[in-house]
């Protein structure tokens, strides 16, 4: 009954392993989709701010 007990375990953590890292690999990818969203906008900011004191595209 304890060797049963202690296979069960052990099995159980073994299944848990590869759940656990595609939560984390989740989790990294969409922290990087919201940071590179976030560079995205402060990049299209930048090109407008540039493109209003720019004295090429001014009337």
């Amino acid at each position: 009954m304890a060797v049963g007990a202690v296979v069960v375990i052990g099995l159980t953590t073994l299944a848990l392993v590869p759940l656990l890292l595609g939560l984390g690999l989740l989790a990294a990818w969409l922290v990087a989709a919201l940071l590179l969203g976030w560079a995205g906008l402060e990049g299209l900011a930048a090109i407008e701010r540039w493109i209003e004191n720019d004295p090429r595209f001014q009337r």
